[in-house]
């Protein structure tokens, strides 16, 4: 194992033994380092017990997925064996606490691993020190094993602990020593030494790139009511509020949330919300007001596993239905980001498309994509602009100013609301282009039904310039005489590429096709790309094939193989592959 370019840990223990802050240890080692790594967190609808693990894959070269067995596992209550040693590797090592967990016990079980109970009341005598820190012992007796640099542990620790004072940095620090020393002397004839290339990398979640992207982008107003696997977007835009001069406002609920964007988006304010797929729910009304009234908006869903309350803590993909839910028509523009690379430009996007088209902007994350912690490199801030589309402050026309004012392209200028000298109406039924409504005692006589055409025929006009001028065709990577195509869209793009590159070792050519851009989509040179495809398999992460039921409204093109899954847990690529070797080639592939 010593010559492995990658290993898979797994921290296991119940909810407030500290598996979040092990891992946050663990994985920032790593990235100071030069490692990558890919984090899943699997966890309970509980603040305290319950059974929670985090699984993490670190390699020299770019880890794609968190992987399935774990080589390495750290054990921190006594539910921990009967759930992870089973899934170990052979050749293993696992780290446990002796204080809770009794050796003959878990020894026994399997012979094929290596076993290293540390008790925390043996071996820690330092003043100040609690039981709760067993954590850091232990985390610091595997980052020991596996030849990683401890000076960068304990410079984490610093920086982690700095606010609370020199005591509270000195006591973990040393707690952290007691650990390494341990492993240093006792777990001699196994190690794992990876080599990082040096460049520091982040190392973030899908929420934290999601909340920088929309600072990046000229956020300016965020509202929010906490709701799983959201709340992270929240969190990290709350501390940042201060520092970047903009607004963040919790909300009593999410009907409130989408009202106060709407508003805040038609008096200018760049504004976006966020909220999980029941949240969303709520909202699909004001999505619908903020397309009638034609206010930039940007509202990111975040799924989880459904319906209703369904697993809040678990992985799904099965709201793009929601996309679509609001009464009537109106241009709207669906994003899904693959990573959290992606999710950080395409945030920044969605404000630009906001504002450009006048109509909301609806974001799709999932629990996997905003929870699990992945290393990053730095955001190139360059690419990033602020595009305001037909924004005026001032009307220069000869003519009176009209709010919706017919135009080729379907965008009408938007005067800023107490622009000097002008007014207009903006209201949730339909108007003329001057914001009167034509909705009650003009309703169904002939002067209303040529105004009703006519501004609802703009209104759509948008969705045509999307898609000549932002509308992004999926990104088609693998080989070009690939055997089986691998199709999907938002962030099971990792597993795919995953998964391609585990059947190319097997000598299978394959490839990928992955969305980003939802919709409006280009239907004619989609249905190209997907036409040449030998046999595409979609993979999506729910039990009815929503994509490719999308797919097959949108181009007419049918996807007659799939690998799903709905058990909660996200893909990985071995998973993928398994699941591909049970399907039966059509006749026509």
């Amino acid at each position: 194992m010593s010559a492995k370019k990658n290993v898979i840990v797994r921290i296991a223990g119940a909810a407030g033994d500290g598996i979040a802050s092990s891992g946050e240890l663990f994985g920032k080692t790593c990235s100071r380092m030069g490692l990558h790594v890919m984090a899943y967190n699997a966890y309970q609808s509980a603040i305290r017990g319950g059974h929670v693990w985090l699984q993490l894959n670190v390699g020299e070269e770019k880890t794609l997925t968190h992987g399935e067995a774990p080589e390495v596992a750290l054990l921190l209550n006594k539910t921990s064996p009967d759930v992870h040693v089973p899934d170990m590797a052979s050749g293993g090592i696992v780290f446990y606490d002796a204080s809770v967990i009794d050796r003959e016990s878990i020894e026994s079980r399997r012979a094929d691993l290596k076993y290293y109970g540390l008790n925390f009341k043996d071996l820690v005598n330092v003043e100040g020190a609690s039981p709760v820190m067993k954590n850091t012992m232990l985390t610091a007796a595997l980052i020991q094993a596996l030849g990683l640099d401890t000076a960068m542990s304990l410079d984490f620790l610093h920086e982690k602990f700095a606010k609370k004072g020199e005591q509270v940095v000195s006591i973990n620090q040393q707690v952290f020593k007691i650990g390494a020393a341990w492993a240093s002397e006792h777990v001699t004839d196994f190690k794992i030494s990876l080599k990082g290339d040096g460049v520091k990398r982040m190392f973030i979640t899908g929420n934290d790139a999601l909340g920088m992207g929309l600072l990046a982008g000229g956020l300016k107003f965020y509202a929010a009511y906490p709701m799983s696997p959201a709340t992270g977007v929240l969190h990290y835009l709350a501390k940042q509020a201060k520092k970047h001069k903009i607004v963040v406002k919790q909300c009593e609920d999410e009907l409130a949330v989408i009202n106060y964007v709407v508003g805040a988006g038609n008096a200018g304010t760049r504004s976006a919300c966020a909220t999980a797929g029941g949240g969303f729910c709520l909202m699909i009304e004001g999505v619908g007001l903020a397309g009638m009234m034609e206010v930039p908006l940007v509202a990111i869903s975040v799924m989880r596993g459904g319906p209703s309350t369904g697993i809040p803590t678990k992985q799904e993909q099965a709201d793009l239905n929601l996309a679509f839910a609001s009464n009537g028509d109106f241009p709207k523009f669906v994003i899904a980001p693959k990573d959290p690379e992606d999710a950080f430009y395409q945030a920044a996007r969605a404000l630009n498309i906001a504002e450009k088209y006048q109509t909301p902007v609806i974001m799709f994350s999932d629990l996997f994509l905003s929870e699990h912690y992945q290393t990053v490199a730095p955001y190139d801030f360059s690419k990033i602009s602020i595009e305001r589309g037909k924004l005026l402050t001032e009307w220069k026309g000869p003519e009176k100013y009209k709010r919706y004012a017919w135009s080729e392209d379907g965008i009408s200028p938007r005067l800023l609301p107490g622009a000097p000298g002008q007014m207009y109406t903006v209201v949730s039924d339909e108007h003329d282009e001057s914001g009167v409504i034509i909705s009650d005692v003009l309703a169904g006589l002939p002067e209303s039904l040529e105004i009703r055409n006519k501004i609802h025929a703009r209104r759509m006009q948008k969705e045509v310039t999307m898609i000549k001028e932002d509308s992004r065709l999926p990104e088609v990577t693998g080989s070009a005489k690939a055997e089986v195509t691998l199709l999907g869209y938002g962030s099971t793009y990792d597993a795919i590429a995953d998964a391609v590159r585990l059947l190319k070792a097997e000598g299978i050519e394959a490839n990928q096709i992955h969305f980003t851009d939802i919709y409006p989509l280009n239907k004619d040179k989609v249905a190209e790309i997907l036409k040449s495809a030998k046999r595409i398999v979609a993979v999506e992460n729910n039990i009815s094939n929503q994509f490719s039921k999308y797919l097959l409204g949108q181009t007419a093109f049918e996807i007659k193989e799939s690998v799903q899954r709905y058990d909660g847990e996200p893909f990985t690529g071995e998973y993928i592959v398994e699941a591909l070797k049970k399907l039966k080639t059509p006749a026509h592939a």
